[in-house]
């Protein structure tokens, strides 16, 4: 047991470090590409992009449906912009399924990352306050994770990558996420119509 410790604790530090790696990238890349990544950016390549979508739609979806998921599965704060350009790209209904799988599959993803990366380190360092978020993430797992989804103003990547560090299993953190998500995700969407008119997410709820 003395000589797998060892190696069982750097292997877990390893992991550790490549998630902080990948947070650390991730943050660093908004800092530097934010402006590419503002609504304004997504308004004016939306009409170039409807151009494309028009001529080579399942194409089109398919990139877009890359583009999500990878915008979902980073820990990025926000996915409101890409959600209305789905809208306005592909209609509600069109528009409605590929953000509501790519953004659960995307937050799996996440999800998984954070569990099989960071959560050993988490539970050697921290066990106490993680401790008590396990406690309140299995007193009704489903609902707990269901209940973050549904909190007004929480970042997309949050409650993924505060849920892989619990014990909740990956099919209850996916149901959570589709069922969570869907009316906010068809706000956006629906608003994408109108996105030649909102300069601002504010400008939605208005």
């Amino acid at each position: 047991m003395k000589k797998i410790l060892p190696k069982y604790t750097q292997w877990t530090n390893l992991r550790s470090l490549i998630f902080l790696a990948i947070v650390v990238s991730s943050l660093v890349f908004i800092l530097l590409y934010q402006e590419y990544f503002s609504l304004h950016t997504f308004k004016a390549g939306a009409a170039t992009a409807l151009l494309y979508v028009e001529a080579n739609r399942l194409q089109g979806a398919l990139i877009f449906m890359v583009f999500y998921f990878m915008f979902c599965a980073l820990p990025m704060p926000f996915v409101s912009a890409p959600t209305m350009l789905a809208g306005f790209l592909f209609g509600n209904i069109d528009g409605l399924l590929i953000v509501s799988f790519m953004s659960t599959i995307g937050g799996t993803t996440l999800f998984l990352i954070t569990r099989y990366l960071c959560s050993d380190w988490i539970q050697i360092n921290v066990a106490n306050k993680f401790s008590r978020l396990q406690q309140a993430s299995n007193s009704d797992s489903f609902m707990f994770a269901l209940s973050l989804r549904l909190m007004p103003g929480m970042p997309f990547s949050i409650p993924a990558m505060v849920l892989g560090l619990s014990k909740l299993s990956a099919l209850k953190f996916y149901c959570s996420t589709q069922l969570g998500l869907l009316t906010i995700l068809f706000v956006y969407v629906n608003a994408g119509k109108s996105l030649s008119q909102i300069n601002s997410v504010d400008d939605i709820f208005s």
